[in-house]
C-alpha cells in the first residue's frame, strides 16, 4: 500500500486567533503549512500531509482539522499518490 499527499485548505473564524490556530495545526504533524492569503486580510492556513493510501484516510483527517478551535472550514484541495 502507498502513500497519499493531502492539501488541505483550512479557513479561520477569527484571525485575532490566527496565530494559535497555526500551533494547533502544528500539534498535527502537517509535512508542510503555508499562508494563502485569500482576501481583505483573510489569510487560509494551508496544509500538507503524507497518509497511508487506503479507504477514508482523507475524509477522517479532514473531519480531525475541522474539530481545531477556530475553524470556520475545511476543503480538500487536492490528493495525490505519491
Amino acid at each position: 500500500m502507498g502513500q497519499v499527499a493531502v492539501v488541505l485548505k483550512v479557513m479561520p473564524q477569527d484571525m485575532d486567533r490566527f496565530e494559535q490556530l497555526k500551533k494547533d495545526a502544528a500539534s498535527l504533524n502537517p509535512y508542510k503549512m503555508a499562508e494563502q492569503p485569500v482576501a481583505f486580510g483573510i489569510v487560509a492556513l494551508e496544509l500538507t500531509f503524507i497518509i497511508p493510501d487506503g479507504a477514508g484516510g482523507a475524509d477522517a483527517l479532514e473531519e480531525k482539522v475541522a474539530r481545531l478551535p477556530n475553524v470556520s472550514n475545511v476543503e480538500v484541495v487536492s490528493m495525490d499518490r505519491l
